[in-house]
């Protein structure tokens, strides 16, 4: 039987997907018998990224496994480097959701570091097959592992409670905070575009954001911890996402998982996600009138919400599922101590 293995993870805590992840792969090692130590950096180090040089690799440590940006920190510590890519800043896509001062320290302050990463660490991983895409076009790096996330699917799972809405409004939960990106500059012509039978409910998942709120048809949430954002999901009709750039799409598995069928733009890491026509919808980007019409298509065909749903569940059972996503990163993981042994 293979020995269980220490995996290092330092992650600067910055309120995003990321920090899902770490915690998410750290509970999926554990339970998969390993021992991971899951290391939270205060959000300064994102402008003071020299400090990280200065902790000392804990002993023991088969590999480190790190953020693309910071992983370039971890080099040269006697333990190999896996760093994984969630969305790649550098990429052209991306330009037009960044602002003037957030692209200079892309420029000045990333780029360098990420290059070094990615070209000089024993793996890279990228959560969907587009970002692994957008790393080999940027840092010319062909070996990229692509290892989609995942939830934890006894957690993330339909309600028995849950009955779809035969009378009164339809009920859409969107996820995301409050950019550009993630099209919030959008929310008021969808409000209009959904009308007075739709409530649109709205968090910013891991941030403390309530802009919104005096839109007639929109609820703001705040931020939920995680057992109210599941509720959140099994007792919507529908999940739905204005995000114009997504390096996976975190909020569409959550969603399937739960047994919502998903309206969102088709772009980037979602069409890695969701089956269009199957497991939801995918528009074109900035199209509200589309969008809207299809979760009115939704609200007036309970059949097809139903079935929708039941298929992004078996989908996030089948393609996204913990083991499956934490048995290949051990796999990586073993295969590259072999090498640097």
């Amino acid at each position: 039987m293979s020995r269980s293995l220490k995996i290092w993870i330092p992650t600067i805590r910055a309120g995003s997907g990321a920090d899902v992840f770490a915690l998410r792969l750290s509970q999926a090692l554990r339970r998969a018998g390993h021992e991971p130590l899951l290391q939270w950096f205060d959000r300064r180090y994102e402008f003071l990224p020299e400090l990280l040089r200065r902790y000392r690799k804990p002993p023991a440590i088969d590999v480190i496994h790190a953020d693309s940006s910071n992983a370039w920190a971890f080099l040269g510590r006697d333990a190999p480097v896996v760093a994984t890519v969630h969305h790649l800043v550098h990429d052209p896509a991306y330009a037009p959701y960044r602002s003037s001062l957030q692209a200079l320290h892309h420029r000045l302050n990333i780029r360098w570091r990420e290059a070094l990463a990615i070209r000089h660490s024993a793996a890279v991983t990228a959560v969907s097959s587009y970002v692994a895409q957008t790393v080999k076009d940027v840092f010319g790096r062909e070996s990229v592992n692509v290892i989609g996330n995942w939830v934890n699917n006894d957690l993330y799972t339909s309600s028995l409670n849950y009955r779809p809405i035969q009378s009164g409004k339809f009920r859409l939960l969107m996820v995301g905070n409050q950019s550009r990106r993630k099209g919030y500059d959008l929310l008021p012509a969808f409000s209009k575009a959904l009308g007075a039978n739709f409530d649109l409910r709205c968090t910013a998942g891991l941030r403390d954001e309530r802009g919104g709120s005096e839109l007639p048809n929109v609820s703001t949430l705040g931020k939920l911890s995680e057992e109210e954002l599941i509720s959140e999901y099994q007792h919507c009709d529908a999940v739905v996402s204005l995000s114009r750039y997504e390096g996976f799409g975190y909020t569409a598995l959550e969603g399937m998982a739960c047994g919502k069928p998903f309206i969102g733009f088709h772009t980037s890491g979602l069409t890695d996600v969701v089956v269009d026509e199957v497991t939801g919808f995918l528009l074109p980007i900035n199209d509200i009138s589309a969008l809207a019409a299809r979760c009115v298509q939704l609200a007036e065909h309970p059949s097809m919400l139903e079935h929708m749903g039941q298929a992004g569940r078996e989908r996030a059972l089948s393609v996204f599922d913990e083991s499956t996503a934490a048995n290949a990163y051990v796999e990586l993981y073993r295969k590259i101590i072999s090498v640097n042994s």
